[in-house]
C-alpha cells in the first residue's frame, strides 16, 4: 500500500516530464530572444552613456546591431532560418579574446538564444554558461541567464549541476517566486534526492497565494514517500478544499487505512460519497465491506441496496454476495435470501447454494433448504459435499421426510469427515420413526 500512495498521487510521470521539458524549451526560446532583443535596444540608445564596463567596443557594436537586424527578420521558415544562420556566423566570427567581458557575455548570450531556437540545447547551455561565467552583466540580466542555465541543465538531465545553479540563483534573488522553489524541488526529485526536495517543495506551497495542483501533488508525494502521514493528511485537507477530486478523497481514506484507523477511513469515504465523488461500483462495494469490518453491517446493507436499486452498482455475483453478507451479519435472515439466491445463480459452483440452504434452515424453511441443496449438487464443485448431504438430511428430518433423510445421511457416511456424524443422525431418524410408528 505504501508504494501505491506515491504512485497514485506523485510528482510528474515520465510523459508529464517530457511535456514539461517541451514547455520549458518554448519558454527558453521566447525568454532568451526577448532578453537579447531588449539588451540590444538598450545598447542602441541610452546605454552608451553607462559605465565603460557595460559597453561594446565600436566594432562589435556594429556587428551586434547587424545581428539584431537579422534576428528580427520575418518571412518564410526558410528565410528566418537563413537569417538566424547568418547571425550565428557573424557572432562566431568575433574574436572574443579581444572583446571586453561585457561584450563576451552578450555575444555568448545571443549565441545561446540562437541555439535554443535551433533546438540545440547542449550548445545553448555551453554559450549561456560562458555568459554567466564572465560575471560582467548587470545583476538583473545575469540572474535571468543564470536561471535559464538551470532550466537547460534540468532538460539535459544534469540534475546535480542544475541544483547548484538554481540554489545559487535563489540565494541571489531578493524575493524568489514560489515557482522557483517548485522548479528546484522538481530537480531534486528527478535527481532522486527526495529528502532534499521537501524544503523547496514546502516553500513553493506555503509562499504561494494559490498553489498550483502540481505543486501540491509533488509535496504530497514526498511526504508519502517518507511515510509522513500526519503531514500528508494535513496537506490533503488543503488540497481537497482547493482541488476537490475523487483521487484526493481516496488518498486520504487510504492513509487512514494504512494507519489502521478504519473508522476515519470509512468516514472519509462516506463524506466523499455524500459529496458525489464516490459513484463507481467497486468503490461503493468497498464501503459496504468496510462497514461490515467496522461492525455496522446494516449501514453496508443500505449502501448495497441503494446502489443495486439505482443502478450505480452493477448486479454481479460479487455485488449480490456482498449485499447478502451485510444482511446476514445484520441477522436479517429473510432479507438475505433473495440477493443470496441471485449470487448463487450467477456463481460457477454450487457453494453459494449451500449457504442459501443454511439460511433457509435458520428460517425453518425445510423444503426451500432441500431445493437449494439439490441446486448445489447439480452445479457441483462443493467445498464439503459430505456436509451438504448432512444439511439435506437435517432439512428432510425436520420435515419428517424420513426416507429422504436416511438417503442423505447414508451418502454423507461415504465421506470421511462426516461419516461419524451421519451415523448418529441415521440412528436418530430410526428412533424417531419408531417413536412415531412411521416407516
Amino acid at each position: 500500500m505504501r508504494n501505491d500512495h506515491s504512485r497514485n498521487i506523485g510528482c510528474e510521470t515520465e510523459s508529464g516530464a517530457k511535456v514539461r521539458s517541451r514547455r520549458v524549451a518554448r519558454w527558453l526560446t521566447a525568454a532568451v530572444s526577448l532578453l537579447v532583443a531588449l539588451s540590444l535596444i538598450v545598447i542602441a540608445g541610452p546605454a552608451f552613456s553607462q559605465a565603460n564596463k557595460f559597453q561594446f567596443g565600436k566594432r562589435n557594436l556594429k556587428k551586434m546591431v547587424k545581428v539584431y537586424g537579422l534576428i528580427q527578420l520575418s518571412g518564410t521558415d526558410e528565410e528566418v532560418a537563413a537569417a538566424r544562420a547568418a547571425a550565428t556566423d557573424i557572432l562566431e566570427g568575433i574574436n572574443l579574446k579581444r572583446s571586453k567581458p561585457y561584450g563576451r557575455a552578450r555575444i555568448n548570450e545571443t549565441l545561446g538564444s540562437l541555439a535554443v531556437q535551433d533546438g540545440d540545447h547542449e550548445k545553448a547551455l555551453g554559450y549561456l554558461e560562458a555568459a554567466v561565467s564572465e560575471e560582467a552583466l548587470q545583476p538583473e540580466g545575469h540572474l535571468k541567464i543564470l536561471f535559464m542555465v538551470g532550466q537547460l541543465q534540468t532538460m539535459l538531465e544534469r540534475y546535480d549541476d542544475a541544483i547548484l545553479t538554481l540554489e545559487d540563483w535563489i540565494s541571489k534573488v531578493e524575493s524568489p517566486a514560489p515557482s522557483s522553489y517548485y522548479t528546484l524541488a522538481v530537480t531534486y526529485y528527478q535527481a532522486e534526492r527526495t529528502d532534499d526536495a521537501v524544503v523547496p517543495a514546502t516553500k513553493a506551497v506555503t509562499l504561494a497565494a494559490e498553489p498550483r495542483e502540481a505543486w501540491y501533488r509533488l509535496l504530497l508525494s514526498l511526504h508519502l514517500g517518507r511515510q509522513e502521514y500526519g503531514e500528508a493528511l494535513a496537506l490533503l485537507d488543503d488540497i481537497i478544499l482547493t482541488y476537490p477530486k475523487k483521487a484526493y478523497w481516496s488518498q486520504m481514506a487510504a492513509i487512514y487505512s494504512e494507519l489502521d484507523d478504519m473508522a476515519k477511513s470509512l468516514a472519509i469515504q462516506q463524506l466523499a460519497k455524500a459529496e458525489g465523488f464516490v459513484t463507481e461500483d467497486r468503490d461503493l462495494t468497498r464501503i459496504a465491506q468496510m462497514f461490515m469490518v467496522e461492525g455496522v453491517p446494516h449501514r453496508g446493507a443500505a449502501v448495497m441496496k441503494q446502489g443495486l436499486d439505482d443502478g450505480s452498482i452493477e448486479p454481479t455475483k460479487m455485488a449480490y454476495q456482498t449485499y447478502s453478507d451485510t444482511l446476514l451479519q445484520s441477522r436479517e435472515w429473510a432479507l438475505a435470501v433473495e440477493p443470496l439466491a441471485k449470487a448463487a445463480e450467477l456463481n460457477e459452483t454450487g457453494t453459494l447454494y449451500v449457504r442459501l440452504a443454511q439460511v433457509n434452515l435458520q428460517l425453518g424453511r425445510w423444503g426451500d433448504a432441500r431445493t437449494s441443496l439439490d441446486q448445489a449438487f447439480d452445479k457441483g464443485e462443493l467445498n464439503d459435499e459430505g456436509q451438504a448431504h448432512i444439511l439435506f438430511g437435517i432439512a428432510a428430518a425436520n420435515d419428517k421426510k424420513w426416507r429422504a433423510a436416511e438417503r442423505a445421511f447414508t451418502r454423507a457416511e461415504g465421506f470421511e469427515g462426516t461419516a461419524e456424524v451421519a451415523g448418529k443422525w441415521k440412528a436418530y431418524v430410526g428412533r424417531e420413526k419408531a417413536r412415531l410408528g412411521e416407516n
